[in-house]
């Protein structure tokens, strides 16, 4: 048979049936138990953000692993309310931010230069592009790396020598680089919110950095 002869959807019995349910108490339920799970540890709107990437994950024990520094919240939003811009490493992250109207937001690895940069200076196009885009979107502004530890060590270069961002956003994963270049944020001095080691992901970077945005 096929699915367009099935005469009722959902199949009757099946698992979507007896498992599913509309969109809307599915993800109040989730949310719910991860708010609870960050409130733990976590107060406000802290507790908000770390619920926001226990969500994303669908991992309970993630809350171990985040690393919160600075008023990362209250730094991302003053600095968000007053203009500043977004930049981001790679076109995953990008492409799960819900933007608000008006946000001006930059994927480091798609900037004009970026590969130019990378292959005349062997270095990664993420990293080559976070220079790229520093002085127009990171400087002052939200950064969130998602995916290429390379691009952290750029943002911290650039924070000690150029204008620092307001808040940074890691979790970019990795058995390489990805645990030293987090530890190197944590003693920054920076705003920050990262998942420590070697885990993390795209999708974690976007999560934080919609709640940031007050759009997730």
């Amino acid at each position: 048979m096929r699915a367009r002869e099935l005469s009722k959807w959902p199949v009757p019995g099946g698992l979507l049936e007896r498992l599913g349910g509309p969109p809307e108490a599915i993800e109040s339920r989730s949310r719910k138990l991860a708010l609870e799970l960050a409130s733990e540890r976590w107060e406000g709107e802290e507790a908000e953000l770390v619920a926001s990437l226990l969500y994303a994950s669908g991992d309970p024990d993630l809350g171990r692993d985040v690393r919160l520094a600075g008023d990362p919240v209250g730094s991302a939003r003053r600095a968000l309310r007053d203009g500043a811009a977004v930049l981001v490493d790679v076109t995953m992250v990008g492409t799960g931010i819900r933007q608000p109207y008006g946000q001006r937001m930059a994927v480091a690895i798609r900037l004009p230069g970026a590969e130019e940069m990378a292959r005349r200076s062997g270095i990664t196009r993420a990293a080559a592009g976070i220079k790229k885009g520093w002085d127009d979107f990171g400087a002052g502004g939200v950064v969130a790396i998602g995916n290429a530890p390379t691009a952290l060590l750029a943002v911290l270069d650039l924070a000690q020598h150029a204008v620092p961002p307001a808040c940074v956003v890691a979790t970019c994963p990795g058995f390489s680089i990805a645990a030293e270049a987090k530890e190197a944020l944590a003693v920054s001095g920076l705003p920050h919110v990262a998942i420590a080691g070697s885990r993390g992901g795209s999708g974690l970077a976007a999560a934080a950095l919609n709640f940031l945005l007050g759009s997730g």
